[in-house]
C-alpha cells in the first residue's frame, strides 16, 4: 500500500466546519477508542504522542514537539506528524499534515461544545490569546455562530492589535470587563497559571479552554 500525503492546503479545500461538527458528534456514538499518550521532555522541550485506535476503523498517531527556545530564532514554536494506519493490515495508509489536524480537531470540537451548551443567541465571543489557534476559532466560530462579534484579549497588546486587523475581532483590555460581558469565552494560551476566574463569569457564559486537552464549561 502507498500511503497518501494529505497536504495542508488540500486537505483545507475538503473539510467543512459545521460538517465537521456533525462528523464529531456521530464520532462520539461509536465505539470508544483506546487511547494512550506518550511525554518526553528535555528541560522546556516536550515531545508528545496520542496514539488511538477504534476497533474497525483504524489507528492514528499524531506526535508534537514544543519548543519554547524556538522563539528566539524566529523558528515555529510546535511542530509534528500525523500518521493513519490501516485497522485489517496495520499498513500506513497515509501520512497527515501536523497544522492541518490541529487547526481543524481543536476548533471543531471548541465549536461542537459551543453549539451544544452556548445560550440561545449567543453573540459575544471573547478570544484570550492571539496565536494561531485563536485565528482557527474565529474562522470556526463564523461558522457556527454568523452572528457573532469577536472580541480579543492577550498579554501583548501588539499581538492583539495584529489579530484584529487580520480577523475583524475588537481589541479588549480590561479582561474581566470582557468576560463579564461575553457570551463565549475562549482560552487559548501556553500559560499554565489561571488566567480567567470563576467568579467572573455570569450564569448561562460558556468557557471552553483550550491547553491542548482541557476544557470547563459554566
Amino acid at each position: 500500500m502507498t500511503p497518501a500525503m494529505i497536504p495542508f492546503e488540500a486537505g483545507q479545500e475538503r473539510l467543512d466546519w459545521l460538517d465537521l461538527v456533525t462528523a464529531l458528534q456521530a464520532g462520539h456514538q461509536a465505539p470508544k477508542a483506546e487511547i494512550e499518550d506518550l511525554f518526553l521532555y528535555r528541560g522546556r522541550d516536550t515531545l508528545l504522542s496520542r496514539s488511538a485506535w477504534i476497533d474497525g476503523m483504524g489507528l492514528l498517531t499524531k506526535t508534537a514537539t514544543v519548543f519554547p527556545g524556538n522563539r528566539e530564532s524566529g523558528q515555529p514554536m510546535i511542530g509534528g506528524g500525523v500518521m493513519l494506519f490501516d485497522d485489517a493490515t496495520g499498513e500506513l495508509a497515509a501520512v497527515i499534515d501536523f497544522h492541518l489536524i490541529t487547526k481543524w480537531k481543536t476548533a471543531g470540537d471548541s465549536l461542537m461544545a459551543a453549539l451544544a451548551l452556548a445560550p440561545a443567541g449567543a453573540r459575544e465571543i471573547l478570544i484570550v490569546g492571539a496565536g494561531t489557534v485563536g485565528r482557527s476559532l474565529v474562522e470556526a466560530f463564523s461558522a457556527g455562530f454568523p452572528q457573532a462579534r469577536f472580541s480579543i484579549w492577550n498579554r501583548s497588546p501588539q499581538a492583539a492589535e495584529v489579530f484584529a486587523q487580520d480577523t475583524g475581532a475588537r481589541v479588549v483590555t480590561d479582561l474581566q470587563s470582557a468576560v463579564v460581558a461575553a457570551d463565549i469565552i475562549l482560552t487559548c494560551t501556553m500559560t499554565t497559571a489561571p488566567i480567567i476566574h470563576g467568579d467572573w463569569l455570569r450564569p448561562g457564559a460558556t468557557s471552553e479552554h483550550d491547553r491542548r486537552l482541557s476544557a470547563r464549561y459554566a
